[in-house]
């Protein structure tokens, strides 16, 4: 066996540790950040001060994954700062086997959502990392795929344990998921000590440039601006609606069971859109990828209005997942596209912040109409927004429709960053 085989080899088993290392985690994961609203409503929470945990899950999701992010830069180690958060998060839960008290709740609600969600772009970046160094960005679905099915399966296990035995049973089977979980992640190599990891090579830009000057840029480049409100609005309906879907689907009459067909449906589309992405790439732009997302949402949150009903919620998860998994494979590859070449990685990381803080933004906002005007009116403002994020989309794709490419495909302005990441 040469030399090139054997290291083709390493690679593939590396590969098959982070998708069994996305399974375990997004297993883990959809028991906190998927059942916790629901788990409060069980405790007695009022729907105000559901709000008020769901708001400091979100903003602390938010610093969370800013400060992580940044150790992990400090400290040049994945893998460490990783277990680390997955150790302090399971500390925190430990927590709920000896106090029901809403302010220790919240605490830990507080803790979830910087250590255990803040720790979301970092369990992808860890292998994002690694794919493009061996020129293969284009497995990144096959690898997060496995973190839906996780994600799916879970949902409906943990509903049935739930109907079963009651929520006695949550911190237990939080607690059981994060030790396979660490385990998982003791079983991959901090990415540094790995050598066919720097085997591609290639200079990148680091995205050593200051705040003004990437904003600067945004601002610059108008169509890089137009994509990032559209974006804005997009998430700021899709997470105002998803971190109050355990209070939907309970004011619809549904239990932890029908929450976790919910998440189900939600999830397992998502599989379908990861691993067709990289070939509508080759035929669509981005833009209009975007849109046909933002089309799936509407469609959902409309039909959702008509039935109300539990079902309809559960069932319309399908169309979420589809669009889920089509927008975040290709807003990044988008914005990548229209940054200067210095400021790409620069003009992805604000991308992301503008985008993580619709959710911090969108969570007080649906909590204040769920409370006072009830779950499907909030649905219906969703709606509106979404609808208008469309129609404001749809003016633009017309407007350019004569230029050329903008309508039949990639054209050549879709090759430059898909080299470029390659390298």
């Amino acid at each position: 066996m040469n030399f090139y085989n054997q290291v083709g080899i390493i690679i593939r088993k590396e590969y098959y540790k982070f998708k069994i290392f996305m399974f375990i985690y997004w297993l883990m994961m959809v028991s906190t950040v998927g059942m916790y609203t629901m788990y409060i409503a069980d405790a007695g929470f009022s729907k105000k001060e559901i709000s008020i945990a769901v708001s400091i899950f979100t903003f602390s999701t938010f610093i969370g994954r800013n400060l992580i992010g940044y150790l992990a830069d400090r400290f040049k180690s994945v893998k460490k700062i990783l277990f680390i958060s997955i150790i302090i998060g399971a500390i925190a839960t430990i927590a709920l086997l000896f106090s029901k008290d809403r302010w220790v709740i919240n605490i830990i609600i507080l803790l979830w959502g910087i250590f255990f969600n803040g720790s979301v772009p970092l369990s992808e970046a860890w292998y994002i990392e690694v794919l493009k160094e061996n020129g293969d960005q284009n497995k990144f679905g096959t690898i997060r795929g496995f973190g839906s099915i996780g994600y799916s399966l879970s949902a409906i296990l943990l509903g049935l344990l739930l109907e079963k035995f009651g929520w006695d049973i949550y911190a237990w089977y939080i607690l059981i998921s994060v030790c396979f979980l660490l385990l998982s992640i003791l079983w991959i190599a901090e990415s540094k000590e790995v050598k066919f990891y720097k085997a591609a090579g290639g200079k990148r830009d680091k995205g050593d440039v200051s705040v003004k000057e990437g904003l600067a840029q945004i601002i610059k480049i108008r169509p890089l601006m137009y994509i990032l409100i559209i974006l804005f609005m997009y998430f700021f309906v899709v997470k105002g609606i998803y971190v109050y879907l355990g209070v939907l689907v309970s004011d619809s009459g549904g239990g932890p069971l029908s929450l976790g067909f919910a998440y189900f449906f939600d999830s397992t589309p998502e599989l379908i859109s990861f691993f067709l992405t990289s070939r509508l790439l080759r035929k669509y732009h981005s833009k209009n990828l975007i849109f046909a997302a933002i089309i799936l949402q509407i469609a959902r949150l409309l039909l959702i209005l008509v039935f109300s009903s539990s079902l309809a919620i559960i069932l319309m998860g399908t169309l979420s997942g589809l669009a889920y998994g089509l927008i975040a494979a290709v807003y990044k590859t988008y914005i990548y596209e229209l940054a200067p070449e210095k400021y790409k990685v620069s003009c992805l990381g604000l991308g992301e912040s503008v985008i993580g803080l619709s959710g911090v933004v969108s969570a007080p906002f649906f909590g204040f109409m769920i409370i006072n005007f009830g779950t499907y009116a909030s649905i219906a403002v969703g709606l509106a927004i979404g609808t208008a994020a469309a129609l404001i989309l749809a003016g633009n794709i017309f407007k350019k429709s004569g230029r050329q490419g903008e309508n039949h495909g990639i054209t050549n302005n879709m090759e430059p960053p898909l080299k470029q990441l390659k390298k």
